[in-house]
């Protein structure tokens, strides 16, 4: 199912760049290509009251950059990328069940999530004129992105008594991810078309990452949240 969903993906990304890169060629406006690895710091947007930010997660993606220019000063910029993201949530149980004492004992559970996607940025490109070397631009638009693996690392504290482990948490995570993506950047000139590329982008998700209905320890609990990222994109146009 990953590798159709994959090959599936890479067949829309080729077939758009490929009728886009034919029209712009008609029109004699530019076409860019290029690699880019982005360091980023994510974290967790609770929305319900059972969930507690705990902390954001050093993540990163790398991927390739494809750029439409369709006049001077704006640009269609998509890509492919893979992206490594996360963060640290915490919350109670109260139904864990005491064997030595009558009734149920709470613990404090802390999961940290690590997180992979596919992800495809759709994003318009607005540019000044050259300056020198340099050229600046923003960018708006939205990234779509597709679960690729997800992990948790499980922090459970009960009663003075500690215990850390390591699972795979797909059935918790939702398969399509939406975000909001802006970013101010600039490139600077280095030969031709040739140019490097430095941007900040602020990731807003819009969707809920997690499932309402999550498997954990011995409950069904009901969460709710999104992750967002601020990145920071070094790359390289041709």
């Amino acid at each position: 199912m990953k590798k159709f969903s994959l090959l599936s993906i890479l067949f829309v990304m080729i077939f758009t760049s490929s009728s886009l890169f034919a029209q712009e060629s008609k029109n004699g406006h530019l076409f860019h290509f290029g690699l880019k690895v982005s360091p980023a710091l994510s974290w967790f947007t609770p929305s319900d009251k059972t969930l507690t930010n705990d902390g954001s997660k050093l993540g990163f993606s790398y991927g390739l950059i494809t750029e439409f220019g369709f006049s001077k000063n704006y640009a269609f910029s998509t890509g492919l990328e893979i992206l490594n993201a996360g963060g640290k949530l915490s919350f109670q149980d109260s139904t864990i069940y005491n064997a030595t004492a009558s009734g149920k004992q709470t613990i404090l559970l802390d999961r940290t999530y690590r997180l992979r996607y596919i992800n495809i940025p759709i994003l318009l490109k607005l540019k000044t004129n050259q300056i020198g070397p340099m050229t600046y631009f923003g960018q708006f638009g939205f990234d779509a992105s597709f679960k690729w693996k997800a992990t948790g690392d499980d922090h459970v504290s009960l009663n003075g008594l500690e215990n850390t482990s390591s699972f795979d948490i797909s059935k918790d995570v939702n398969f399509i991810r939406l975000a909001l993506n802006v970013g101010l950047g600039a490139e600077y000139n280095l030969a031709g078309t040739t140019s490097l590329v430095f941007s900040i982008n602020y990731n807003n998700g819009f969707t809920n990452t997690l499932r309402k209905d999550s498997k954990l320890t011995s409950t069904t609990l009901k969460q709710s949240a999104v992750f967002n990222y601020v990145g920071l994109t070094v790359g390289v146009l041709f």
